[in-house]
């Protein structure tokens, strides 16, 4: 078997979920790519399945991130040319060893920023940018306090979880005392940043609509390469989406949501790479709810390069290795003339699946693009209910130059998604 190993080389730091696509499109380019993570992550059972370990010319598997610098010794006589994250553990221990092999990097400093959501918006309001009022507290009484002076919904949240772990809307005393009991001494998903929450995270409810936006950097010049709105039946609990649907970049909205990411980035010394923000547009204008210093996940590159083709995945090169070349490409960029929606699946039934799916329900729908699927024969299919951990069983994407096409074959799709829950299951569905 040939293989090239290249004295350039990208350092891929947690190459799980979205991060699994770095390594293909470097080594299409030329480079060798090395990877490195902590046991803990590599072994974490949501993440390990979607690492592909024959994407990389070296493997390092670290005991903890104690072990950074016998690693950096291991790269000497290498040209690390870039040092990306590509999964949310391991965002600021990538920043650690961005500094250490002189790579291009985010500003260290700020790295805890990134992660911590408190830091996040303490460092938000330090640059007079829009943030959420907050309290991070390990006595209740005081989270008690909060409330009274905040009024109305607020919400209880690790100090730095990940997706939905540990989210709790509440608008009462026991909610409060319940969410607080949950997250207290719990052990995070994803062990970056504490091994179990040794306080707790209360934040005012944003009301408005909320907003999710990627974006690309290169030495602090940001570009927004989609933005998503997204819409939900009702704004009681986290997570909660039906869909989303993509916003035109020739919008007054995307304009603001834009403007408003890059002072972000620009407040958390996001300089390099790629983020992902979730931002709710509030009364007095956007605000954050978080970002993560990554590319989004769960995403279908296909669809946004149709789009748009200037995608987090396809400006990664030029982002992390030519910024003239990343700025050229940015300011010619052309606008989308298609539509698209995201469709999160959601299941209102539960039961064992007896048989494989018969995905082309949905697939012969003619706005359906792709459709991503986790539940298989042999499975057990659950009612989905993310504060139960019961997520939901997919996703798809729409896109049509007519968004009329979309909003009509999407009854259809709905429709069919539950003629396909039935048939995988059996008559004794609970």
């Amino acid at each position: 078997m040939n293989q090239l190993f290249n004295k350039d080389v990208i350092l891929i730091v947690g190459g799980l979920s979205s991060g699994r696509h770095i390594a293909p499109l470097f080594k299409g380019l030329g480079f060798s790519c090395i990877h490195v993570c902590t046991k803990e992550v590599i072994d974490h059972p949501i993440l390990k399945t979607t690492f592909n370990p024959h994407d990389y010319a070296e493997n390092h598997v670290l005991i903890s991130e104690g072990e950074a610098e016998n690693f950096v010794a291991q790269m000497a006589g290498l040209n690390i040319k870039a040092v990306i994250a590509g999964c949310e553990p391991c965002v600021m221990f990538a920043d650690k060893l961005a500094e250490m092999l002189n790579a291009p990097c985010n500003i260290g400093a700020l790295s805890t920023a990134r992660r911590s959501k408190y830091q996040m918006h303490e460092t938000l309001r330090l640059n007079a940018l829009k943030s959420a009022k907050q309290l991070l507290s390990d006595n209740l009484q005081e989270i008690y306090d909060f409330h009274d002076r905040i009024g109305g919904k607020i919400v209880l949240k690790p100090e730095a979880g990940a997706n939905t772990d540990g989210v709790h809307y509440c608008n009462t005393r026991q909610q409060i005392a319940e969410a607080f009991g949950c997250i207290m001494g719990a052990k995070s998903i994803l062990g970056d940043f504490s091994d179990t929450y040794t306080n707790v995270l209360a934040q005012e409810h944003l009301s408005g609509k909320q907003y999710l936006v990627n974006t690309s950097s290169s030495d602090g010049h940001h570009y927004v390469c989609d933005a998503w709105g997204e819409v939900r039946e009702n704004d009681e609990s986290p997570s909660n989406d039906s869909y989303a649907d993509l916003i035109s970049p020739l919008s007054a909205l995307h304009c603001s949501l834009s403007d408003y990411a890059s002072r972000v980035c620009d407040a958390l010394g996001i300089r390099y790479g790629c983020a992902h923000f979730e931002i709710r547009m509030t009364d007095e204008g956007p605000c954050l709810i978080e970002v993560a210093a990554r590319m989004s996940g769960n995403v279908d590159f296909s669809i946004l390069h149709d789009t748009h083709s200037l995608t987090q995945l396809s400006l990664l090169p030029d982002a992390m290795l030519d910024t003239q070349a990343f700025v050229s490409r940015t300011r010619a960029a052309s606008p989308i003339t298609k539509s698209a929606r995201k469709v999160y699946l959601s299941s209102d039934i539960t039961g064992d699946v007896l048989s494989e799916p018969n995905l082309k329900l949905l697939l012969d729908i003619e706005t359906v693009r792709s459709v991503l699927f986790r539940v298989a024969n042999g499975d057990r299919l659950y009612k989905t209910d993310r504060s139960l951990g019961h997520d939901r069983p997919g996703h798809l994407y729409m896109i049509s130059n007519d968004f009329d096409e979309i909003r009509k074959d999407y009854e259809r799709v709905r429709s069919n998604e539950r003629m396909l829950y039935e048939a995988m299951l059996s008559s004794t569905n609970q």
